[in-house]
């Protein structure tokens, strides 16, 4: 009778029932995802506890093996001890793991270790019974699937290649039992033909897990986004819903401060009226810009428009604002560039960035467009002091400024704007210093 392995239950414990109830292993197991809020979202501690959740099935099944294993000619009965302070060594082996497991900072050595000796531990007691001609040899398998899906890199090559020396050993070094007194399979064929199982089954496993590990990080991204979405529409409502309120009591100030002007009431009065006119003339102001600005990919209209051009319009229209100045404009040489972008949502967008750089620097300013490779690149370089730390940190949230009068949405709506057309807003710094904010967006359409 073969000997059991850490893994061959796996596939029955993942059974559920109609109603969604767990089997009593299953629930002495722990799902995956129970793991993983128990291990505090840390993906080695959770992998360890999964495998030592999973070892003590098999050390139950392992101590059960000795006794019908004898009895039917697949152990000496000189192996059992050796059999048996295999299966002691392994149940030790677990219980310091979830020792360590409990510990403030667990150290088990990682899944490499313990997929090890999982490994060590199969090899040792197929050997007393068979070796690779052991019906429970295929085990291996799963040693090389569960590795390709655990480990990475250099420690995913390393099982292979132990699955490769576990391979050999099994096949030219096993003890014949008395059920199987001769090898009934040459090793010349069992051998190639289980490294060859093994490194596909390694491989192909691998090739799934790369794939589902860029899937969930696609996912993660857009929940990420989404949360980014969700808050900017709280903060929105809220917005709304405050100015709402403070509409009414601003309007009765301004009337206030109109009655108060008509009076002659002196000089220093008047000034004080002038003061508080202008403040109340900031908040309006804030107020409007705070509230309805939400950039709603859905509702933009696109539109095929030569991007260069696009950009010497947005220069002219913007040179004639409060901050407008001279900007050294670098248009993409050589050819027509036609990208198809919502123009108003981009114009407003590059006037944004155009008065942060304006109100960043008293140099230059300078508007370079590049295409290339299906991407374009459009640059608002300044020669300021660089893009503070904290604007860096808290990159892509809205009402983030380091402005008095700021609202903090040009740059979180310029990122949006990127997003939504599938590209990306870029904070670099300038190769002479200053900061540059950049789109990079996909434009497939270029025209000679």
């Amino acid at each position: 009778m073969p000997p059991t392995h850490p893994l061959t239950s796996t596939a029955s414990h993942a059974a559920v029932d109609e109603t969604g109830a767990r089997s009593a292993v299953w629930g002495m197991l722990g799902s995956p995802g129970e793991l993983a809020v128990r291990g505090g979202h840390d993906d080695e501690r959770t992998k360890v506890l999964w495998l030592t959740r999973l070892r003590w099935v098999a050390i139950s099944g392992q101590l059960a093996v000795p006794t019908p294993a004898v009895a039917e000619g697949w152990l000496e009965s000189s192996q059992v001890p050796v059999f048996l302070g295999i299966v002691i060594g392994l149940a030790a082996f677990n219980l310091w793991s979830m020792w360590r497991l409990r510990q403030p900072r667990p150290r088990t050595g990682g899944p490499l270790l313990h997929l090890m000796v999982d490994l060590l531990a199969l090899t040792s007691l197929l050997m007393l019974s068979g070796g690779a001609w052991n019906p429970f040899a295929p085990l291996l398998f799963i040693n090389a699937a569960m590795g390709a899906l655990l480990l990475t890199g250099r420690h995913s090559l390393f099982l292979a290649a132990m699955l490769i020396a576990t391979a050999a050993c099994i096949n030219l070094f096993a003890l014949m039992p008395p059920a199987m007194p001769t090898r009934p399979t040459p090793v010349a064929i069992m051998l190639p033909t289980q490294v060859l199982i093994a490194l596909v089954v390694w491989a192909m496993t691998g090739w799934l897990a790369s794939g589902l590990a860029a899937q969930r990080k696609l996912l993660q991204n857009l929940s990420d986004h989404q949360g980014r979405v969700d808050r900017l529409r709280a903060a929105g409502a809220l917005a709304a819903g405050f100015s709402h309120r403070l509409a009414t009591p601003l309007n009765t100030l301004k009337m206030r401060l109109d009655r108060i002007e008509r009076r002659d009431l002196g000089e220093a009065v008047d000034a004080d009226v002038d003061a508080a006119r202008d403040a109340a003339g900031i908040c309006e102001e804030l107020l409007r810009s705070m509230v309805g600005r939400q950039l709603d990919p859905n509702e933009m209209r696109l539109e095929i428009v030569d991007l260069s051009d696009l950009c010497r319009r947005v220069l002219k229209s913007w040179s004639s604002s409060p901050l407008g100045r001279a900007v050294d404009f670098r248009p993409a040489a050589g050819h027509r560039h036609r990208c198809k972008l919502p123009p108003v949502p981009f114009t407003q967008a590059l006037l944004d960035l155009l008065d942060n750089a304006a109100e960043a620097s008293a140099g230059a300013i300078a508007l370079a467009v590049g295409c290339g490779d299906g991407v374009c690149r459009v640059e608002v370089r300044d020669h300021g002091a660089g893009w503070p730390d904290v604007v860096r940190a808290n990159f892509g949230q809205p009402f983030l400024t380091t402005k008095g009068k700021g609202t903090g949405l040009g740059l979180y709506n310029a990122h949006s704007l990127a997003v939504a057309l599938g590209g990306v807003l870029l904070l670099e710094d300038g190769p002479e210093g200053g900061a540059v904010a950049a789109f990079e967006i996909p434009c497939p359409e270029v025209e000679p």
